[in-house]
Order: structure tokens, then C-alpha cells, then sequence
């Protein structure tokens, strides 16, 4: 897990929550959906893979913060934490050994 969880500047995140408003939304919906927390965590998994393979992992880190911002807001302080811990170079690694 990361240990420098420093939000991402201001001026982007305006950008990257239009640009990416509808995967926000729903991974937000299907993360919030899961009853426990192992079962949050797996989803929280495959919506950031799903994001690195629409959109690549520069973005991703913003991404996250989002995603952990709208399931703050829906209640979900698991999955919220999950998504802003995500590290972001173990997935990249993950999908450099299964491709």
C-alpha cells in the first residue's frame, strides 16, 4: 500500500472528475453495492484495472482520490480507503506479468 497519501493539486481533479464522471459513477455504485469488506476490496481491484485498461496509469492516482471522494459520500469509508491506498505501481506490475 502507499504511504504518501497527498492529494492530488486542485486544478486537475476539476478535469479529471468531467472527464471521467461515468466511471466514477458506476465504480462508485459497484463498490458501494458490496456487503463486506473483502468483497469491497475485490471491486475496488476491478474497477482501477478496468480504468488502466480504458485510459492507461497516468491518470490514475486522480482517479483514485475521486473514487475515494464519492464513496465517502456514499458511506462507504472502506471502500474510500481502499481506492485512496491503491498503489498504483503493484497493478501496473500485475498486468505486466499476465500480459
Amino acid at each position: 500500500m502507499k504511504k504518501n497519501l497527498k492529494k492530488p493539486r486542485q486544478g486537475g481533479l476539476y478535469y479529471h472528475e468531467s472527464a471521467y464522471s461515468l466511471e466514477l459513477a458506476r465504480g462508485a455504485s459497484h463498490i458501494a453495492s458490496m456487503l463486506s469488506a473483502a468483497t469491497q476490496e475485490a471491486a475496488v481491484q476491478e474497477v482501477l484495472q478496468e480504468f488502466v485498461a480504458a485510459h492507461g496509469t497516468p491518470t490514475l492516482e486522480a482517479f483514485c482520490w475521486l473514487l475515494a471522494e464519492r464513496l465517502e459520500k456514499r458511506g462507504c469509508a472502506v471502500g474510500a480507503m481502499k481506492a485512496r491506498g491503491f498503489d498504483a505501481a503493484c497493478l501496473a506490475q500485475e498486468l505486466a506479468c499476465a500480459g
